[in-house]
């Protein structure tokens, strides 16, 4: 459906280019405010940045630290069991060398031992009681005696001798 407009002319102009309108300066005003903020929540940025790669480090470091001692421990875990094992290796051969039956082959074969028999036990009779007997004329030690005594003692307590 067309419509009529009568009369009225076309305005051509709109058609036309126009010079660009002149777009308004813009004066950036700095302002020492908002500058030092800026640079201090930069520096923040980077202290926490900081922060948090010094504790991925520390973690790591552990880590680190800890797998190196785990090993240690299973290392001498191992030592351990093949030292224990010789030990009751070693103790098992010496109860075998030391034991009652092998002593008495060794005295009775090598030695030519046997047992004691009753003609061969003397019993003593204490029936005097206790006393003593000394070894007779004991002289006392000269000064000279006396001090190389002491002097030993001395020493012997120090452990020098």
């Amino acid at each position: 459906m067309a419509t009529h407009r009568g009369n009225v002319a076309y305005d051509f102009e709109l058609f036309e280019k126009k010079p660009p309108k002149a777009q308004p300066s813009l004066n950036l005003i700095k302002n020492q405010k908002y500058k030092s903020r800026d640079r201090m929540a930069a520096f923040k940025a980077v202290s926490a940045i900081a922060v948090v790669v010094s504790v991925i480090c520390m973690m790591l470091y552990g880590r680190a630290e800890l797998t190196e001692l785990t090993k240690q421990v299973g290392d001498y875990n191992d030592s351990y069991q093949e030292l224990s094992s010789e030990y009751t290796r070693l103790s098992a051969e010496l109860e075998g060398k030391v034991s009652l039956r092998n002593v008495e082959e060794t005295a009775k074969n090598e030695l030519g031992l046997s047992k004691v028999q009753s003609y061969q036990v003397e019993y003593v009779n204490v029936d005097e009681g206790d006393g003593f007997e000394g070894a007779g004329d004991v002289q006392e030690p000269t000064l000279g005696q006396k001090v190389s005594l002491y002097i030993q003692s001395f020493l012997e307590y120090i452990k020098i001798r």
